[in-house]
């Protein structure tokens, strides 16, 4: 019989917070697999279960396509809001997401398995509500949204952390224009040497700055690009054929 895909109730994500609680014990819970199924802790919304099963977790691009063929197929309405529908997922995806250290079960902050959208400081760590609303929104700037969207579904990386934390900056598609320009080496297919490290990190320190002067949304990415000071011009090496 096949596994319907469901929403978690306020009682499912309560228990779910419970078990990811528990493994940072020295007494680890069993997964909870009530969880997975109808019941007082979870809510069919249909579909099939085996359509997370075939997302390639190993890539976050391709896993964000995947989910957004997802949301259309259960006709989610209101997917950014929807708590209860990315926890499952995540709960439902747990073992092959959780990181593992000395055999145990590392999950991290809770915010990457509890989906909290009226929190954007903490809905961006989600592992899945987070890259699907980025594709989603930016779909058609799919070429570019690889200098973002590139590795492991469970590791982010730190470039994805210091832009995806602004929603100033993550909800624009010129600044994911000039992320890309800056930092994707197009000819090696790669995110360029230091993108990942102090790069991101000043980029995100200089924009904070700038946004309180500049209005970015008016701005194109060439604009953006040339706005930054000298210490990214390594960067900015051949940003213009970058298109």
């Amino acid at each position: 019989m096949e596994m319907k895909i469901c929403r978690l109730t306020g009682r499912g994500i309560e228990k779910f917070i419970n078990y990811l609680d528990s493994l940072k014990t020295d007494y680890p819970q069993q997964f909870p697999h009530e969880l997975m199924s109808p019941s007082e802790y979870a809510v069919e919304i249909g579909g099939n279960a085996e359509w997370l099963d075939a997302l390639e977790l190993s890539d976050r691009m391709e896993t964000a396509k995947g989910l957004d063929a997802i949301v259309h197929k259960l006709g989610l309405q209101s997917a950014e809001r929807d708590k209860g529908f990315w926890t499952w997922c995540a709960a439902y995806l747990f073992d092959r997401l959780c990181k593992r250290s000395n055999g145990r079960y590392s999950p991290g902050e809770l915010a990457i398995w509890v989906a909290e959208p009226d929190n954007w400081k903490r809905y961006y760590r989600h592992y899945l509500a987070s890259i699907w609303q980025v594709y989603a929104a930016h779909k058609d700037m799919e070429e570019q949204l690889i200098v973002l969207l590139n590795g492991p579904v469970n590791t982010p990386g730190e470039l994805w952390a210091q832009v995806a934390a602004n929603q100033k900056l993550i909800t624009n598609p010129s600044m994911i224009g000039a992320i890309f320009h800056l930092f994707w080496d197009k000819k090696n297919g790669e995110r360029k040497r230091g993108a990942g490290g102090v790069g991101a990190r000043r980029l995100s320190q200089v924009l904070k700055q700038f946004e309180r002067t500049y209005d970015f949304y008016a701005m194109k990415p060439d604009d953006l690009v040339r706005l930054l000071p000298q210490e990214f011009e390594k960067f900015k090496e051949f940003s213009s054929s970058q298109k």
